[in-house]
């Protein structure tokens, strides 16, 4: 019972956010189109990138014949057109409701992994927000930590590992800039950081240099 709660607020809370259609409003005249015609017609439209009118037509299938049997290949299709268009929350969003419907499909892995990577591709170069890029680090480490990941368990940890380099670069930017204002301190601090916590990345020798070269600042 408490899980079918959860599900009716999920699918209330994702069509606020879409500004699709509820399930209790569709149209009955969607019934005389068969569950088959308007999947077609949905992916038709997601070929052509036309994102949102697929969507709308795979939402109205959804209604129309829940009982449709590619019922799962809807929810992700939905979900992969939000991630193409660049709507990544919105994608964050169907793919979790796609794998709490179907936690045992055989793409639920894939859809874990499209989650980490609607965090990493909000990650900017400039100006880098630490927060999102750890929330890609949790979410690739749960790609890998799945019982079965397949082949999406060998791409989190390269993506994860991508990530952390990139906090790690971070820290010797800031490094070099403590340097530059003269406080010694703090830039020790982050070069030696690189080393403890972000070390085989690449980075160790750059962050070595940093504090041979101030060690008597």
């Amino acid at each position: 019972m408490v899980l079918v709660v959860r599900l009716l607020l999920l699918a209330v809370l994702v069509g606020l956010a879409t500004g699709c259609v509820p399930l209790w409003t569709a149209d009955v005249k969607e019934k005389n189109v068969s569950a088959e015609e308007l999947f077609k017609q949905g992916k038709e439209k997601i070929k052509d990138k036309q994102y949102q009118e697929g969507i709308n037509i795979l939402e109205r299938l959804k209604s129309a014949h829940p009982e449709f049997k590619q019922m799962p290949e809807v929810y992700l299709a939905i979900a992969d057109s939000f991630y193409d268009e660049g709507s990544y929350d919105k994608a964050i969003a169907r793919y979790l409701q796609f794998m709490e419907l179907y936690p045992g499909d055989k793409e639920a892995s894939r859809a874990r992994y499209q989650i980490a990577m609607s965090y990493f591709n909000q990650i900017k170069n400039t100006d880098l927000d630490n927060s999102v890029v750890k929330q890609a680090i949790r979410a690739f480490k749960a790609v890998s930590d799945a019982a079965d990941p397949g082949e999406w368990g060998k791409k989190a940890e390269e993506k994860s590992r991508e990530c952390q380099r990139k906090l790690a670069e971070k820290e010797l930017y800031k490094s070099r800039s403590y340097i530059s204002l003269g406080n010694y301190k703090a830039a020790k601090i982050a070069a030696q950081r690189v080393i403890d916590e972000y070390s085989k990345l690449g980075l160790d020798d750059e962050a070595q240099k940093i504090l041979d070269k101030i060690k008597n600042k």
